[in-house]
Parts: C-alpha cells; structure tokens; sequence
C-alpha cells in the first residue's frame, strides 16, 4: 500500500521524504476518491476511513511525532536523505566526474559524494544545511538517524 498525505499535510509529507519514507502528495476530496492502493494521511476528519489516519496536530514536528506512533513499521523504512523531495523518487549515485560543470565549483571541488534523481536529475550532495536538518529530524524523534544503507546522505 503506497502512503500519501493530501494539501492539509504538505510539510508533513516533505519531512516524511527527507527521512526517505516514501509519500505522495495527492487531491482528495471525498472518502470515495482515496485510490485503492492509497494509505491517506489528512488533518480532514471528513476523510477518516479504514485507509486513513487523521491527525489531530498542525505543526509538522507533532504530525511527523504522531504518524510514526501510529505507523511503527515507517521505523523500518526510514532511509534518510535518499528521496527527490520533489519526485518522491529513489536517489541513484553518481560519480564525481558525471557532476562536473552541473554544480558549483566550490562544490565540485569539496564534496565527494554526489546523487541524482532519475526522474528530474536533480543532483544531491551532503551540504552545510545537512547537518541542520538531521540534528532537527532528531530533536523531533528523540533518537539519532543512522546513515543510508550505503553510509550516505545529504543534499544539495
């Protein structure tokens, strides 16, 4: 079942892909219209069904706190940093020399990690806002994140 959160929950759904759990944004407007295969997150009561969760919180970091409460296996399938924020898509690696001329020299020139999204290429790397943002993820999940299965992460 593929998880997705509709515009009420957008920033959640954001954070859900920085922690690379998969999550689609998605227009809903009546129970009947949730896709089969679709596990909802919303803030809408209106759509509360057996294939959504409501969430009864506004800021992102309660929401984020709230789904994986409710939702224990996203635990499992946390791979952080891995996902096109944008494209949902899974991050490919790519070599230092496939960059060249696509990012900025600074970055080129200290950075040895790249990825890019198959979809959009989009190209990642571990930036100065990395740190930031898992120090932040981890505040709000009262745990430290482990790297990406392959000892990555990080974004442009």
């Amino acid at each position: 079942m593929r998880l997705a959160g509709d515009r009420t929950v957008g920033r959640l759904v954001k954070w859900l892909r920085i922690l690379g759990i998969p999550c689609e944004l998605i227009t809903v407007k009546s129970k009947e219209e949730i896709p089969e295969d679709v596990f909802l997150l919303t803030r809408a009561t209106s759509l509360a069904s057996a294939r959504s969760l409501v969430l009864p919180c506004e800021k992102p970091a309660a929401q984020l706190r709230f789904v994986l409460e409710k939702l224990p296996h996203l635990w499992e399938e946390m791979r952080p940093f891995s996902l096109c924020l944008p494209c949902n898509e899974r991050l490919e690696e790519i070599s230092k020399e496939e960059v060249f001329g696509l990012v900025p020299d600074h970055v080129y020139e200290t950075q040895r990690r790249f990825r890019r999204c198959p979809r959009c290429g989009r190209i990642y790397w571990p930036g100065s806002h990395h740190s930031l943002m898992k120090r932040r993820l981890e505040e709000i999940l009262g745990r430290p994140l482990t790297a990406d299965p392959d000892g990555s992460e990080g974004r442009s």
